[in-house]
């Protein structure tokens, strides 16, 4: 390390941790010193329109890699960034939050708040990013004074993360029993899906078993929604069915605020694993706590000379296709967008989507095959944001967003200007003012248009603006 400053320790800390980008915007006030230490530590700096816009790109990262996302808020933006810490907390995301004050209003919002001295900068640091990745994960307020920004301190190479638990032998035992006892369990996966391993040991363990998978909004991909034990999610018709018929609920990942209630009969006994206990009176219900993927890798030996599950291949299959063509049959122009750019698209592709009217239609027109490939905006109209990190990251990397925002709403486009990379946006608003070159805006004049319009956007090198008019 160059230097010792608390800056720099704070930065360190953060670099240790796995970061390498930092968003803010407008200046840093207030957070000069830190601004400094990025530029000596190599971090890439993007400057966001909104305060707001900031916290959701670091957000948007945070929910893609396994490592934290990163947002300077200077003291004037501390409320202005309130509704993206808030998309930062609804979906798990960890986000170290710098702020030279704190802001006692986003304390419902933040895991915690946690001040830097300048005699412990390095222990404060580790305490803050221990805290986001705590599971469930979320933002920390990292709150560094500017007064003591360029004081000297004492590097400390301290541990960034906590030390994920084993599941209890007996538990394990026990979960082995009860699936051993089911001759139709399902399998819901949910958001804590997205890291740890876990989706690579999903599949080998539903054709284990085998087992029909649904899933929630976060925790789609985990399993490729294309293989045939992938049902689609939680809520549609399909997922009723099969959860009416279940003898055995197993909910993987699955976080308290996917699934405020159930969804099945109280008589269904539930095994759920996780990492962080839960609360579950339900008669017949167990919960496997730790590490899910060393979780299933323990399942496996003890599952060995079980019978397999009787589901019936032919059933799962006719149930899938029947609830494809629900699907379809809901949509709306939205998700006829949708299915048009996934067809047009490789795999690896993200979409993004701000709110939507019939989320279940959008989501089932974009079959995605890894975590994260399918990122929604439940409340404000993040989809942009979302999509620009997404991009800034890598740039080689195709990223589809599209929103119901107004061009005139839409504030992010001179940041994804800026940056240049070929995003697509399809917005379904008005074409009040040409966007910043070097986005090159199109307007289809009807529904036969768009796959024309999107065709010739996944060409271009640079963003793409396809205003389709308001639905």
């Amino acid at each position: 390390m160059a230097r010792s400053t608390v800056a720099d320790v704070v930065v360190d800390g953060l670099r240790r941790a796995g970061a390498s980008r930092v968003f803010t915007s407008r200046s840093m006030r207030g957070l000069v010193g830190l601004e400094e230490a990025f530029a000596r530590h190599g971090f890439s700096l993007m400057r966001a329109a909104t305060p707001a816009a900031a916290c959701v790109m670091a957000a948007a990262l945070g929910q893609l890699d396994d490592a934290p996302g990163v947002v300077a808020v200077d003291a004037n933006d501390v409320e202005a960034a309130r509704p993206g810490v808030r998309y930062a907390a609804d979906n798990r995301a960890a986000v170290i939050v710098l702020t030279p004050v704190p802001d006692a209003a986003a304390a419902t919002l933040v895991k915690g708040a946690v001040v830097v001295d300048a005699a412990s900068a390095a222990h404060w640091t580790a305490h803050a990013a221990q805290l986001a990745f705590k599971d469930p994960r979320g933002p920390v307020q990292l709150v560094v004074p500017d007064s003591i920004q360029g004081e000297a301190t004492l590097p400390v190479a301290t541990a960034m993360r906590p030390v994920p638990s084993a599941p209890e032998a007996g538990a394990l035992d026990d979960a082995a029993a009860m699936l051993g006892g089911a001759s139709h369990p399902i399998l819901i996966t949910g958001l804590e899906c997205r890291y740890g391993g876990v989706a690579s040991w999903l599949r080998p363990f539903a054709e284990a078993l085998p087992a029909p998978v649904l899933t929630t909004l976060g925790g789609k991909g985990a399993l490729p929604d294309p293989h045939p034990l992938a049902l689609g999610l939680m809520g549609s018709p399909t997922a009723r069915t099969l959860v009416d018929r279940a003898d055995l609920v197993v909910t993987i990942g699955v976080d308290a605020r996917e699934l405020p209630s159930h969804g099945w009969p109280e008589t269904t006994p539930t095994l759920r694993m996780a990492r962080v206990a839960g609360v579950d009176a339900r008669h017949g219900s167990l919960e496997l706590i730790g590490d899910i993927a060393l979780a299933i890798e323990e399942l496996a030996p003890r599952l060995r000379s079980r019978a397999r599950a009787d589901w019936d291949v032919a059933e799962l299959d006719r149930l899938e296709r029947s609830g494809e063509a629900s699907a379809r049959a809901a949509g709306d122009a939205m998700a006829d967008v949708v299915g048009i750019a996934r067809e047009l698209t490789p795999a690896g592709t993200i979409m993004t989507v701000g709110p939507v009217t019939n989320m279940p239609a959008v989501a089932a027109a974009w079959p995605a095959v890894a975590p994260g490939e399918f990122m929604s905006c439940d409340r404000d109209d993040f989809a942009l944001a979302a999509a620009i990190a997404i991009a800034s990251r890598d740039t080689r990397r195709r990223v589809v967003c599209v929103t119901r925002g107004d061009v005139a709403g839409l504030a992010e486009l001179d940041t994804l200007a800026r940056l240049g990379a070929p995003v697509v946006v399809v917005t379904f608003g008005a074409a009040s003012s040409a966007p910043p070159p070097p986005i090159v805006m199109t307007t289809p004049v009807d529904a036969g248009d768009w796959r024309a319009a999107i065709a010739t956007a996944l060409l271009r090198s640079t963003p793409t603006l396809i205003v389709t008019g308001p639905v």
